[in-house]
């Protein structure tokens, strides 16, 4: 470089040799105008270097506080921005995030004239925050753990090994485990994925819940997950709307601290919950056969005796529901495995010299339903626990014994004998009557003493639902079966239809109907 001046000015002076007034020019520039203008060049090159020292020092600081303070995330797969606050997380526009930003920067005022560079720093260091990478507050965790606990499981680490699991599938973890799992928790795994697929914009968050065994999954790959089988799918609906992202981040934060939902099971889980998860992959087929033999059948040769198949697969379902494992056996393989332990006969369909302690109360339940329902009765309809109630009092008549079965015994024996029959909710068994009981002709009976009553002592042109149901339960008085309320509205509107106003009314000018019919 310096050559290169020497060179310049000499080519200067040569080129102006000629010509006096360039020549002074030069000379001028040189001596006068030169050393100074470095000499304030120096002094300003060295105040922006301090300047943009101190600038770079009060940016880093800057940066460091307010990702502190705002916890904001990004995740690339939807190009979502999400910010958590200590106790929730929410999506946020990255015009929400600039104003901030901004806002802050202007309160501040040192990076007034960095506003621009500061911003765009920020805006790729937040990028570069994986929303997954947060590590959620303990209030975070606890308020969803309360959630989940116990409305859909058990105990507090069904619900951790849950959220495990979704953050496994989230992470992209364990993708060969099936976890098998009641068909009742269909809906809430589907309505998962929805809010997955909203939120973060993953798909087929819950992909390897399956609530059917196939033969072709090892059971050395197949989980088990068990949970609340009562729930409401509404309250559900309404923790994912609240919650949902919550949820997500929770489960995503649970796979990275316990690495996987296998090692949260084998490091942290207690024994009963580990036996259970791990069943399958520590049990084979014929184990299970065993199993049931031993605890749901008793031997018997001395008699002859015998169990249908349909009755023995019935059994079968018993120990599954009981010991809440999923039907991970064909029928027809575990016909086959049956059979090498028992005697059989092709003809009748039955096992030989077997019974079970289980079968007696179903055996009398069928009997008392082929006896005594009507399972073609249009319009008609019991619930489980009257059905309860009705099978107590035959078997007190026809077997001068008290027998109770329970509700989800009926559910059962209903679904597994007789798969026509109607059933709503678990709970309402449809298009059916009891000969032992006509609900229809009970109401029928107690409306002269509900015309009686209102008569009496009421003045209104109408009277509400509920008054005429208490006129009702008066009526019946020590009665062993009385309708529900519901049953009772439902008949009121069928067969006084052209007096019910307001939906929960009754014209009381039903009572001069009455009488002239």
């Amino acid at each position: 470089m310096k050559t290169k001046c020497f060179n310049t000015v000499t080519e200067m002076l040569e080129k102006y040799k000629d010509n006096s007034y360039m020549i002074n020019r030069v000379h001028s520039h040189i001596i006068n105008y030169l050393p100074n203008t470095l000499e304030n060049e120096n002094k300003n090159h060295d105040r922006r270097v301090t300047r943009n020292s101190y600038l770079t020092n009060e940016q880093l600081t800057f940066i460091q506080v307010f990702l502190s303070k705002n916890q904001y995330y990004y995740l690339s797969n939807n190009n979502y921005f999400y910010e958590y606050d200590g106790v929730r997380y929410k999506i946020v526009k990255d015009d929400d995030i600039i104003h901030n930003l901004l806002s802050s920067i202007s309160k501040e005022r040192v990076l007034l004239d960095w506003k621009y560079k500061t911003k765009v720093n920020i805006l790729k260091q937040i990028k570069d925050r994986n929303l997954f990478s947060s590590i959620p507050e303990t209030d975070t965790i606890q308020n969803i753990l309360s959630l989940l606990y116990p409305f859909a499981f058990t105990s507090k680490n069904q619900a951790k090994h849950f959220l495990t699991i979704i953050g496994d599938n989230i992470l992209k973890k364990n993708s060969n485990l099936i976890f098998l799992v009641d068909p009742s928790i269909k809906k809430m795994l589907l309505e998962l994925d929805g809010i997955a697929q909203a939120s973060i914009g993953v798909t087929n968050t819950t992909h390897n819940f399956m609530t059917k065994y196939h033969e072709n999954h090892s059971y050395e790959n197949c989980r088990l997950l068990k949970t609340n089988e009562n729930f409401s799918i509404d309250v559900w609906k309404n923790i994912l709307r609240n919650n949902g992202l919550d949820l997500l981040c929770v489960a995503a934060h649970y796979s990275n601290r316990y690495t996987s939902s296998d090692e949260f099971i084998v490091n942290n889980s207690d024994e009963q919950l580990k036996n259970y998860v791990f069943y399958l992959k520590h049990t084979t087929q014929k184990d299970i056969v065993d199993q049931f033999a031993s605890k749901y059948l008793t031997s018997d040769e001395t008699t002859n005796i015998r169990i249908e198949w349909k009755n023995l697969h019935f059994v079968w379902k018993l120990f599954l529901s009981d010991t809440c494992l999923p039907n991970m056996i064909y029928s027809n393989t575990l016909k086959l495995s049956l059979k090498d332990k028992f005697a059989y006969d092709e003809q009748s369909d039955s096992f030989l010299n077997i019974t079970s302690k289980y079968l007696p109360i179903h055996s009398n339940f069928i009997q008392f339903w082929n006896s005594t329902v009507n399972a073609n009765d249009v319009g008609g309809e019991l619930e489980v626990d009257e059905l309860c109630s009705l099978f107590k009092t035959w078997s007190k008549h026809t077997h001068d014994i008290n027998q109770n079965i329970s509700e989800e015994g009926v559910i059962k024996i209903l679904k597994h004998f007789f798969p026509d029959v109607e059933i709503i909710e678990d709970k309402y068994v449809m298009n059916v009557q009891c000969i032992l009981w006509d609900k229809n002709a009970d109401i029928t009976s107690s409306f002269e003493y509900i015309k009686e009553q209102i008569q009496q002592t009421h003045t209104l042109s109408l009277i509400s639902f509920d008054e005429l149901y208490n006129y009702y339960r008066k009526y019946c008085g020590d009665k062993k079966f009385i309708v529900s309320k519901r049953y009772f509205e439902k008949q009121i509107y069928f067969t006084l239809s052209d007096h019910v106003v307001y939906e929960k009314f009754l014209k009381t000018d039903w009572i001069n109907f009455l009488e002239k019919s």
